[in-house]
């Protein structure tokens, strides 16, 4: 018997072994911490990147940080509104909470459940187009009730995750068991992508490895246009609905005092272009017609940046995610032409930032 538990024992040794390294990556990465302590870390002005890779509570960790912050200029929509960063603006007190909203109607649901005292002065929001499309929007893309509960850490979940990510060469092990100071979270430590403590995104090693990306040569955007799916449904009007939910938005941040800046983002050029010849989405036309109705009696204002020919497409991550000298460019633009951001947008940072470097992905840090 003993000789056979000391076989069983030797045979599980190597298996305990590298269980046990993965577990040590994980711990050390900080992936087991919680977006409250995080948030706690952000609002004490301590420096934190968090990348979670193995659960995803975005709305729930913005949403945190911005109640936390009660910052004076907050930025807020999905992913296409993350790369917004606080030094393309001279006001300090500044969050980017995009992944705070999914949905259209979730834009008014976060605002609502930030305390009273720390809502914005300013409210940057960028409206992306989809939200404006019938055939997206009637897929349940547009809930009827909303959640901020989170997905908890689970060991079982991570060891397995861990142990899959580092078979397809998506992190370094040996890199993953090193201190990383103020780094939280496996996707940060592992790819360098997470956020920062400003809200804004980083894609880390995509930014140098574009061809490790999903959709190179937007071969992934193109087949959705070709097929009219996944946010690229057709559409030849607005959904009607969409634009009543923005309508009452609008009347809520006015009653709250809230300055309002919509955004409607970017595609990369070759991608609007396939749309535009395609002749499927003539809703995009409408959309800064109707939104710049809807802003017009609160002196609200509307920037369309759907079609940015003074981009070029390898600024861009992928089909409909601009980079950071895209969002620079148009922060730029609206300290060019911006009432409401007037004074707030540092037009000297950027300028000398979009004229530095050879990065088309990012600005040189």
């Amino acid at each position: 018997m003993k000789r056979f538990l000391s076989a069983i024992a030797l045979f599980l040794l190597p298996i305990l072994l590298v269980v046990a390294l993965f577990a040590r990556a994980i711990y050390a990465s900080g992936e087991w911490r919680t977006e409250e302590e995080i948030a706690q870390r952000v609002a004490a002005g301590e420096p934190a990147f968090f990348g979670l890779a193995y659960r995803d509570n975005t709305r729930y960790y913005k949403h945190l940080v911005a109640n936390e912050l009660g910052a004076d200029l907050l930025v807020l929509g999905t992913s296409r509104s993350m790369q917004f960063h606080s030094e393309f603006f001279t006001n300090k007190s500044f969050y980017n909470a995009g992944g705070g909203a999914g949905y259209v109607n979730e834009f008014q649901y976060f605002l609502e459940q930030l305390d009273q005292d720390k809502l914005p002065q300013t409210l940057i929001m960028v409206m992306d187009q989809y939200f404006f499309n019938g055939s997206w929007v009637g897929t349940g893309s547009m809930p009827d009730g909303f959640d901020y509960g989170h997905y908890p850490f689970s060991w079982k979940t991570a060891l397995s995750e861990s142990m899959r990510g580092w078979a397809s060469g998506k992190f370094s092990l040996l890199n993953a068991l090193q201190t990383h100071p103020n780094v939280y979270g496996m996707a940060a430590v592992g790819r360098g992508s997470g956020f920062n403590a400003d809200g804004s995104y980083c894609y880390g090693r995509l930014l140098d490895h574009p061809e490790e990306g999903t959709d190179v040569g937007f071969h992934d955007t193109f087949d959705r246009i070709t097929k009219g799916i996944n946010r690229f449904e057709y559409g030849e009007y607005v959904y009607p609905t969409s634009t009543e939910v923005v309508q009452s938005l609008l009347a809520w941040c006015n009653d709250h005092n809230i300055q309002v800046v919509l955004i409607i983002p970017p595609y990369a050029p070759s991608v609007y272009e396939r749309m535009a010849e395609s002749g499927n989405y003539n809703y995009l036309d409408w959309i800064p017609k109707i939104l710049t109705e809807l802003c017009e009696p609160y002196g609200y204002e509307v920037y369309n940046f759907t079609y940015m020919p003074n981009t070029q497409d390898n600024q861009y991550i992928d089909g409909y995610h601009g980079g950071d000298r895209v969002y620079a460019t148009i922060a730029q633009t609206l300290g060019q032409q911006s009432t409401i951001l007037q004074g707030q947008i540092d037009t000297d940072y950027l300028a000398q930032a979009l004229a530095d470097g050879p990065n088309p992905l990012r600005l040189t840090q």
